[in-house]
């Protein structure tokens, strides 16, 4: 696994960790794995990949926390620009990101670090990217062949056009006001 600030697919988790609030390295790997088990990300690579934001500008030091016995540990918290990368790969992931990885939805938990009138947006880049891919998709699915040959385009345009449906209603949802969006902080 990468352990630049920039080639990590930890950093987008590590940053929407510290833009809900401020933590040092061994916190921010206990949470790391508590909202993403499945990961089971290492600290070492945690504590690497922390300095690493750092030497980018994107997290800085903030203050120190001892507890009881405990060594005394560094506090992090993004920097502004910090916030801005955070918020570029949200947008990016949203718009980019392939179906069947977990890009997508690593970004979307983090689609209210954008403005509300923002989101609407890049989810309707998101769905224009969708519908090219499925004309592309619908192009190669012959109808003279038996469906089971291509099964997998089937499963993949099914896929794409839940995913699709899903976004309209979210866009919907966004623009009525029915979804609450954060207070900025």
């Amino acid at each position: 696994m990468p352990l630049t600030a920039v080639d990590n697919p930890l950093t987008l988790r590590l940053l929407g960790l510290l833009v809900e609030r401020p933590m040092h390295q061994y916190a921010l790997a206990v949470a790391l794995n508590e909202r993403y088990p499945y990961l089971n990300a290492k600290s070492g690579s945690v504590y690497t990949l922390v300095r690493s934001l750092e030497a980018a500008g994107w997290v800085a030091p903030t203050g120190v926390e001892q507890m009881g016995n405990r060594p005394s540990r560094t506090v992090y918290a993004l920097t502004d620009q910090g916030w801005e990368i955070f918020r570029e790969r949200v947008r990016r992931q949203i718009r980019e990101a392939k179906v069947s990885t977990s890009a997508f939805v690593d970004a979307l938990a983090y689609l209210g670090a954008l403005d509300r009138a923002e989101a609407p947006h890049v989810l309707r880049e998101r769905q224009e990217s969708l519908r090219e891919r499925i004309a592309e998709l619908e192009q190669v699915s012959d109808p003279g062949l038996p469906e089971i040959t291509m099964i997998e385009v089937g499963f993949v345009l099914h896929q794409l056009r839940a995913e699709a449906e899903w976004i309209s209603a979210l866009i919907v949802r966004i623009d009525d006001g029915e979804l609450a969006w954060p207070a900025k902080g």
